[in-house]
């Protein structure tokens, strides 16, 4: 006897009549089976309820009344579960009524054996049916594995998808060949194809014509030698234009070094690949108008100081068209160094020099300018307003000066046409020679704007036209 309590290696005996109870449990007990006696139908279903390894039954015992009650009890084992009974039968096969056969099927795993007992035969059958028993349970073990398992591998997965579809990048994975098997949502949002027609090598058409051969170049490397892949290239958005995005993966390895999988991510960086270029092209530009300034501040100096009839007119000079190129570089960089508008231009240019808004008449459409024009066209009319004040129009009480421009069509192509007329001032001659001022409006102002300019030193006052295509403005 092993105790009250049943186990998957203990033998149930239900022979309640006779001597059959008794040979036997001397039979498991010389062989060290475990076993125990119960005393009716009732207490074995209790014990296939509690999974006993198997049972060894005699035949009359199933007539009892209660047999519904083990039954029962049978129907209710779990799937993997099928207690082997050994029955003691009475008679042939050919002996037992329907009835008796019925009961027995109910059993569903039923050997039988005649009596009277044969030692070796019960024990092997004994034997044989707890193996049977063991691998049963060895299979429920194995099985409960597999599903806690699963239900793992089904945490993990959700988890996974739970932070893959939370995050703002799009993440991807593939097999270690480098064949495209998932994508997380990000993805499909970004490109808007529909899911799966990526997968595969289809990725690579996503990108940018010009991006594709070096990332697939690029690609098929890292899968070849296991290395970290990092690449930026252009890929299509679902609005149909390219952007910029860095994409990067790293190689699943097991404890050999072989690559199981490859995990990557896209992170869009448009926005900050088209400051870094615009942030490039603004240092290139001020690199090229601080040197075109300086250039332009050095040859001013220095023929300013060629020219002056004294160190203090020079001085004077030189100080009013730096202040005035210095307003001109203000107005640049409130304009972000890009386009600003000529009216803008103009009337910050003239407005050092607007004593009387009677003595200027400025008319023009407000069109763009280049800020390299911008600062040509202000330098220009500083000068001619320093010279209208000291020997033109504005040094006496009635001089004006008209200040004009328009944009008009000539033989199918636009022109732009800018003029300054000087009127009601001292009558003008032509000078002797030329300065800075006169220079840099004929030259260098119509070299900006790849036109014409020209002075005209006419009697009635002094007159300067600037004609150029409307390409020139920008």
């Amino acid at each position: 006897m092993i105790g009250q309590t049943a186990t998957s290696q203990s033998v149930a005996i239900l022979a309640p009549h006779g001597r059959d109870a008794l040979v036997a449990g001397k039979v498991m007990g010389k062989d060290r089976i475990p076993f125990l006696v119960v005393d009716d139908l009732k207490a074995l279903a209790n014990l296939v309820d509690n999974h006993i390894g198997a049972v060894l039954i005699v035949e009359e015992a199933l007539s009892d009344p209660s047999s519904d009650v083990l039954k029962s009890s049978l129907a209710a084992q779990p799937a993997w579960s099928d207690v082997p009974f050994i029955v003691l039968a009475n008679g042939s096969a050919q002996s037992r009524s329907d009835k008796a056969k019925s009961r027995i099927d109910m059993l569903s795993n039923a050997v039988l054996l005649s009596r009277p007992l044969h030692a070796e035969e019960l024990v092997r059958s004994v034997q044989s049916a707890l193996k049977a028993r063991r691998r049963q349970h060895e299979a429920r073990r194995y099985l409960e594995k597999l599903q806690e398992r699963e239900r793992q591998l089904y945490e993990s997965e959700a988890k996974f998808y739970a932070i893959a579809n939370s995050v703002d990048q799009m993440i991807w994975s593939t097999l270690p060949d480098g064949f495209h098997d998932y994508y997380n949502d990000r993805w499909y949002e970004f490109t808007g194809v529909p899911e799966g027609s990526t997968d595969g090598e289809a990725w690579n058409g996503m990108f940018h014509p010009d991006d594709q051969a070096y990332a697939w170049q690029k690609w098929s490397h890292c899968l070849k030698t296991g290395e970290p892949y990092e690449i930026e290239y252009r890929l299509r958005h679902r609005s149909g234009e390219y952007r910029w995005v860095l994409g990067r993966a790293q190689p699943v390895l097991d404890k050999d070094g072989t690559i199981l999988r490859w995990y990557g991510t896209c992170t869009d960086i448009h926005e900050k690949k088209v400051a870094e270029e615009q942030r490039q092209l603004m240092l290139g530009e001020m690199n090229h108008r601080i040197k075109n300034t300086l250039a332009m501040v050095n040859v001013m100096v220095s023929q300013t100081l060629r020219r002056a009839e004294s160190l203090s007119d020079a001085q004077t000079a030189i100080q009013a068209r730096i202040g005035m190129m210095a307003q001109a570089h203000d107005r640049m960089i409130n304009a972000a160094w890009a386009e600003t508008h000529l009216l803008d231009v103009v009337e910050t240019a003239l407005s050092p020099h607007k004593t009387d808004d009677r003595r200027f008449k400025i008319e023009g459409p407000n069109l763009s300018i280049g800020s390299k024009q911008a600062l040509a066209i202000t330098m220009a009319l500083h000068e001619l307003s320093t010279n209208a004040f000291k020997y033109g129009a504005l040094s006496t009480q009635y001089g004006t000066v008209h200040v004009n421009w328009s944009a008009v069509q000539n033989d199918g192509c636009a022109t732009f046409r800018f003029g300054w007329t000087e009127r009601g001032g001292p009558p003008v001659q032509t000078p002797t020679r030329r300065g800075f001022g006169s220079r840099m409006i004929e030259q260098a102002l119509a070299g900006y704007f790849n036109g014409s300019a020209e002075l005209i030193y006419d009697r009635d006052g002094l007159i300067f036209n600037l004609t150029a295509p409307m390409s020139g403005l920008t």
